[in-house]
C-alpha cells in the first residue's frame, strides 16, 4: 500500500510554503500520515479509488468471473510488514484480514477484489505462486499488484523490487469474500508451488495436484458411485467433464465397504458369496 507514503509526500511539499503556525499544524499532520494507520480502507468492487493523483477501478464480481483462465501482465512490487516498512498499516487489510508479510499466499491490488485468487508467474526466476487478493493497494505509477515480501523472495524479485509478473485468475471471490468483515480469515490457498517452464506448464500442474488429491479423497472417503466418477474424470482427460468430447465408458468396479468388509456392486447392495455365488459361476459356465 501507498496510501499513506502519498499522503506525507504531499504534506512534505506543502510545508515549504506554509508560515510557522501552519507549519507546525502541517507536521502535525505528516506526523499522523507517517505514523502506522490502524486498518486499511475497505475495498468495495465496481468502485474507483485515487491516491496522489492515480486512481484504479476495482473489477467488479462478475467481471473477474469473466477473467478466469485468461493472463494478464502486471507491473508488480511488494511490500512489507509495518514494522519493517513505515508506509504499511499494522492493523487489518482492506478485506479485514491480517497482513501476513512473511506468508507467500497473499497480495494487495488496486483492480481485484478482495478474495480473488491469482496464480502468478516470474518470467525470469520460471517460479510460480497462488497468492490471494485481501488488500488495495499499491497506488504508484503503473503498478498493479503488490505481493507479500515472502511471495517476492519465493518468486525471485525482491532485490529488484519490481517485476513483470504474468498473472492468471484462478478463482473470483463471491460477494460475501470480497465484501469487508473485520478479522476474517480466508481459506488458505497454495502460495509458492514451485519452477516451471511457463504459465500454462503451472496452470497444468496445479490442475494435475488437483486430479491427485480427488483420487487421494475418494480413495480415503467412503466410495460412492459419484466420487468414483469424480476420481475417474480427473484422471482421465478424455472423459466429457474435462474436455467436452465423448470418452470411453469407466469400468465398473468393485469395492470394500468401509465398514464391513463385504464387496458391493454399483448399486450399493452386497454381491452374492458362498454357494450362491458358486451357483452364479456354475450356470454362467453353462453347466
Amino acid at each position: 500500500m501507498t496510501t499513506i507514503q502519498d499522503r506525507s509526500g504531499i504534506a512534505i511539499a506543502r510545508v515549504a510554503t506554509l508560515g510557522r503556525s501552519a507549519m507546525l499544524a502541517a507536521l502535525a499532520i505528516l506526523a499522523a500520515a507517517v505514523l502506522p494507520a490502524a486498518d486499511a480502507a475497505a475495498k468495495t468492487p465496481g468502485s474507483t479509488y485515487c491516491f496522489h493523483g492515480t486512481c484504479h477501478r476495482v473489477r467488479s464480481i462478475a467481471e473477474t468471473h469473466a477473467m478466469v483462465g485468461r493472463t494478464e501482465q502486471l507491473s508488480t512490487s511488494f511490500y512489507d510488514d509495518c514494522k519493517r516498512d513505515r508506509y504499511n498499516p499494522c492493523g487489518l487489510t482492506s478485506s479485514g484480514e491480517r497482513f501476513r508479510a512473511d506468508q507467500p499466499d497473499n497480495a494487495a491490488s488496486p483492480i481485484y477484489p478482495d478474495g480473488t485468487t491469482l496464480l502468478v508467474f516470474n518470467p525470469a526466476t520460471q517460479r510460480a505462486a497462488v497468492l490471494r487478493v485481501n488488500n488495495a493497494g499499491p497506488y504508484w505509477g503503473s503498478r498493479k499488484l503488490d505481493v507479500s515480501r515472502a511471495a517476492a523472495d519465493k518468486l525471485g524479485f525482491r532485490g529488484k523490487g519490481v517485476a513483470k509478473l504474468q498473472v492468471k485468475v484462478l478463482k473470483a471471490p463471491t460477494k460475501a469474500e470480497a465484501t469487508y468483515r473485520k478479522n476474517r480469515k480466508y481459506e488458505p490457498v497454495a502460495g509458492y508451488v514451485g519452477q516451471f517452464a511457463s504459465l500454462d506448464a503451472a496452470a497444468g500442474g496445479l490442475t494435475s495436484v488437483a486430479a491427485l488429491k480427488a483420487v487421494t479423497t475418494a480413495i480415503v472417503a467412503p466410495v460412492t458411485r459419484q466420487t468414483r466418477s469424480e476420481a475417474l474424470a480427473a484422471l482421465d482427460l478424455n472423459l466429457p467433464s474435462l474436455t467436452g468430447a465423448t470418452g470411453p465408458r469407466p469400468a465398473v468396479l468393485r469395492d470394500q465397504s468401509p465398514r464391513t468388509g463385504t464387496a458391493v456392486a454399483d448399486s450399493g447392495t452386497p454381491a452374492a458369496s458362498g454357494p450362491a455365488k458358486r451357483k452364479k459361476l456354475k450356470v454362467a459356465a453353462g453347466g
